[in-house]
């Protein structure tokens, strides 16, 4: 209550979450963040429009605060994206810089700092094995990471490592939430090879305040849901949206590598003829080949971290998008993906209601839900 709180980044996905919580929690809340949609006004918001390319900018927001959240950051695979990536590690460099002497600070990194890999199950201390991995995204958060670690008992930072994030409130939309709506409207045929930690936003903006109150200085704490694979994820995208294949029973197999490559090589070449971002790129096909699948262990124990259902989060996410954006084929995407009859669609929707219902869940330590 009336702690001062800023945040980096309060107008992204994650940001917007966190904002909300410390707000209903009574702190006293600043933000920089780039333009984006706007806020409801709130006694105890100031938002601020800025770049944290700007040193004063960073240093005014963050001056006199208790806890410092770093959200903000620039995020994709592949094309223009990829140029962009280098700002993590200077964003990071000009708010340790403006951190109060007292001040907590909380970073936002990513399960791809944790490291994907076959299948297995990484946790805060498995080795990294990307070092090599040419994704700029995937450098650009495990350098930034160890940059913070390296001074983060002297000033007092904790890192979270959130998976992919899914969920409401994503006027972005976020890269998941674009996948979700291109998924729903037939833009996009076979699910890649390989698989990731997916989890509610909400979940892990609640986690980020939980590492503030109770986290230790130094230590990474994931922020994780459940361990899918893309088959799975297509399959239960196609659940909530009311949706089903044209021809083929199910989303199995997935895309092969190599023609995924051979698809990624024609993207990228009208990249270079006409300056639009490859869908997919080369670097799309080097992260999403392997899983990234990860377990919230320390966090569950450590922080009292818990993470709902996949099935809600994906049933929330569509009744978000669908009240706002076309989230249905059309034309020759029809061909390979249709409407349920809406009978069938609506007890399938019905019934995906009943089941998001708050129910007690047991988790394995692979971070799926049984």
């Amino acid at each position: 209550m009336n702690t001062p709180v800023c945040v980096f980044g309060g107008n992204g996905f994650l940001g917007r979450q966190i904002v909300a919580n410390l707000l209903e929690r009574g702190a006293k809340v600043r933000t920089l963040s780039l333009p984006g949609p706007l806020r409801d006004p709130h006694l105890n918001l100031d938002a601020r429009t800025g770049d944290l390319a700007d040193t004063d900018a960073v240093r005014v927001a963050a001056e006199g605060a208790r806890v410092v959240f770093l959200a903000a950051g620039p995020v994709g695979v592949g094309g223009n994206a990829a140029l962009a990536m280098g700002t993590h590690q200077g964003a990071l460099t000009r708010v340790l810089n403006a951190l109060p002497g007292d001040a907590r600070l909380v970073l936002t990194s990513s399960i791809v700092a944790v490291g994907g890999g076959g299948g297995e199950v990484r946790t805060e201390d498995s080795p990294f094995p990307n070092a090599g991995l040419r994704v700029a995204y995937v450098q650009a958060k495990r350098a930034a990471e160890e940059a913070a670690l390296a001074v983060a008992e002297q000033r007092n930072v904790v890192v979270v490592n959130p998976g992919y994030l899914f969920g409401p409130d994503d006027p972005g939309p976020s890269a998941m939430g674009e996948l979700c709506l291109r998924f729903w409207r037939g833009n996009v045929a076979v699910p890649p090879p390989g698989g990731i930690n997916a989890v509610d936003v909400r979940d892990v903006a609640e986690g980020h305040l939980l590492a503030a109150e109770r986290g230790v200085a130094g230590r990474r704490y994931i922020l994780g849901g459940e361990n899918v694979s893309f088959v799975e994820l297509f399959a239960a995208l196609a659940r909530v949206g009311g949706l089903r294949r044209a021809f083929l029973p199910s989303f199995r197999p997935a895309i092969p590598a190599f023609a995924l490559w051979a698809v990624a090589a024609c993207a990228e070449l009208g990249h270079r003829i006409t300056g639009k971002d490859p869908r997919p790129s080369f670097e799309f096909v080097r992260l999403f080949r392997r899983c990234w699948f990860v377990t919230s262990a320390r966090a569950e124990t450590e922080l009292g971290y818990r993470a709902r259902p996949l099935r809600e989060t994906l049933a929330d996410t569509f009744a978000w998008h669908a009240a706002r954006a076309r989230v249905a084929p059309r034309g020759l995407n029809r061909l390979w993906l249709r409407a349920k009859p809406s009978a069938l669609r609506g007890a399938e929707q019905e019934r995906l209601v009943r089941e998001a219902q708050p129910v007690l869940d047991v988790g394995e330590p692979g971070g799926r839900q049984l």
